[in-house]
Formats: structure tokens, sequence, C-alpha cells
């Protein structure tokens, strides 16, 4: 047995494999052609036109759900996630906005939390500092960060990599804010940092750094949170749209109350928590929601949000491919994922044209 142990995993380019189409056309590509290493890619781009837009960061971590009497299996995601991605074709619009696809979506490697499946003392703490440090370093690049979980301790670590970049950055300190799709809040109390804290552990650093905290939580389910978890998100001024009213209002309602979050905010970090998805469509998760969203749902408040322009962090979390079934959970994530790398380069691609 190894002891336990933080360290980055470089990226695994054995996992990025899928059909080859030798008698159709160019346009006839994949992802998993032309995912390149972020260090390698960053390196070139003074050679190229093309500069990273999106790097990939795992965060191979469930120390955080084992802390929270979770599931536990959440650690093995990241790459299963990037190799489903890496098999979708890429699609026509995005080949159309760039000469080159080579070096535009980059593989950052892995932060890799190795605690032998036991509760651990300080070891996530020092897995977020260094996904953080990744997030930061992404962000100084002029490049996009999506990272891929692992628990839902990753959005701690998401945000902190957010706020570092942030604070070194020549213009003032922007108004930041959250929205979170989940079918749990994750503001617990807790004796240490788990899955069900990072929020919580955001609004108390936002209050010691006397800044506001904007968050918005859709999905939520009434039966996945106590009376105590509502009390604290009222008092904490949480905004929130619940899992029937997703079902029962029509979309232009739910539509006006994420532009009308948004509107006031200089900078977004949006996070999926799969489990806010309904069972029967990702059943691999930590905790399987029994009611939970359709992808269809999901997938506009993703682009929808992405296409405000303001998101700077991404975020996926609680995929555990030990429990899916006929690989369908992994198929879900990998869609989603490339309808947000495909929404981000579009916005990119229009930023550019203006």
């Amino acid at each position: 047995m190894t002891p336990p142990n933080v360290y980055h995993q470089a990226p695994d380019f054995k996992a990025y494999t899928g059909r080859a189409e030798p008698f159709e056309n160019d346009k006839a590509c994949y992802w998993y052609q032309y995912i390149q290493a972020f260090d390698d890619a960053l390196n070139r781009k003074n050679n190229q036109k093309n500069q990273p837009k999106i790097a990939l960061i795992g965060f191979a971590c469930d120390q955080g759900v084992n802390r929270n009497q979770g599931r536990i299996g959440a650690k093995h995601a990241p790459d299963a996630i990037k190799s489903s991605f890496a098999k979708l074709p890429i699609s026509y619009q995005t080949q159309q906005a760039f000469q080159s696809m080579a070096g535009i979506v980059t593989d950052a490697g892995n932060v890799v939390c190795d605690d032998d499946d036991t509760i651990c003392p300080n070891l996530l703490e020092i897995a977020q500092q260094d996904y953080a440090d990744k997030i930061s370093t992404v962000l100084n690049a002029n490049a996009l960060p999506i990272g891929l979980g692992g628990g839902h301790e990753i959005a701690w670590g998401s945000f902190l990599g957010l706020w570092q970049h942030m604070a070194v950055a020549p213009t003032p300190l922007a108004n930041i804010g959250i929205i979170n799709l989940d079918a749990h809040f994750d503001l617990r109390q807790d004796q240490y940092a788990t899955s069900g804290t990072p929020f919580r552990q955001i609004a108390e650093h936002l209050d010691i750094k006397e800044q506001p905290f904007h968050y918005l939580c859709i999905g939520i389910s009434q039966f996945s949170n106590t009376a105590s978890l509502y009390e604290q998100a009222f008092d904490l001024g949480v905004s929130v749209i619940g899992d029937d009213d997703c079902h029962r209002l029509d979309w232009q309602a739910i539509e006006q109350k994420i532009l009308a979050f948004i509107a006031p905010l200089d900078v977004i970090y949006l996070t999926i928590d799969m489990d806010c998805l309904a069972g029967s469509v990702m059943p691999a998760v930590s905790a399987v929601a029994a009611k939970g969203l359709s992808l269809d749902f999901v997938e506009r408040c993703v682009l929808l949000i992405i296409n405000t322009g303001k998101v700077k962090v991404i975020d996926m979390a609680e995929v555990s491919p030990k429990y899916d079934i006929d690989g369908r959970g992994l198929k879900v994530a990998g869609r989603l994922l490339a309808v947000m790398v495909e929404a981000v380069l579009s916005s990119s691609f229009k930023s550019l044209s203006r």
C-alpha cells in the first residue's frame, strides 16, 4: 500500500482513440485527433495562429465524497470523461470557425488525490490547492479551464483558482457569480471540507474579503436538502430554481430568472453536479436523483449561460464510472462536455470577430 499522496499526472493520450474515416473528406474528424497537451500547445502558440482556448483539467479525487458519507468512485472519472468526449465528431460550425483545430482544446492532465479510499486529514486540502493553481495557470494563459471531477469538492478548488487569477489581474476585482446545476445546495457545515461544503467555504471566504456572495442553484430537490440547509441558503441570499420549477415552468420563465441573476455580474463560474440529472439518464453518480432534470434542459441552461460571454471557469462533478450502466452515464458526460466545448469556442470566435 502506497502512502496517501497528491501528485500531478500528465495527459494520457492512450485514452484518446476513436473512429478513422479514410474514405471521407477532411471534415470527417473527431476531437481525439486534435487534442494536445496544454503545455505543448502553449509552447507552440507563438509559431502558429492557434493558441489554446480550452484546457481540460482532471481532479481525480473523491476524498470529499468519502468524508461526506457518499459512494466513492468519482476519482476514476476524469480520464473516462475525456475518452468519451474525444470519440465525438467536431461539428461543422466549429470547423468553419477555425482554420485549424490543432491545439485549440488541450489536456492539462490530472491532479490526483491518492488516498487508498480512506479518510486522510489535510490531503483533500492539498489536492484542492494544487488543482486551484492549475486553474490559475490556465486562466493566466487566456484559456478557459474545464475541470473534470472527482467529487463536488472540486468547486472550492475551481473558485479558488479563479480568485487567485483575479486577485493579481491588472483590473479591479470583478463581481463573481456562481451558477450550480445540482440537486443539492452543498452548503453543509462539517468538521472538515467535504463534497457537501464547497459553497459554504466560498461564502465564508467572500465574507472575509468583504465581497458579495452571488450563488444561483438550478435543480434543487426538496427531498435532497434538509430544512436547515434551506434556512442557510435563505440566510445567505442564495437564488434557487427548484427541480419542480425546472419541469413545470415554461422555458422563457427559467431563462428570465437565469439572465436576471447574471445581468449585474462580471464573471461567472459554472459548475455542474451530474446528479442534477434524472437517474434514468445519469446512473453513474455518487447520489442518484429520483426525479432530476432532463439532459435537454441542462444543455439549454448551459448554452444560455455560456453565450453571455461571462463564463471564465467550468467544472463537472460526481461522475462515478463504477456505477454506470452500459456506459450510458459516460456517454452523457462526454456529450455534455462536447456541448460546453463547442459553446465556448463559438463564443470565443464571435468575440474575435467583433
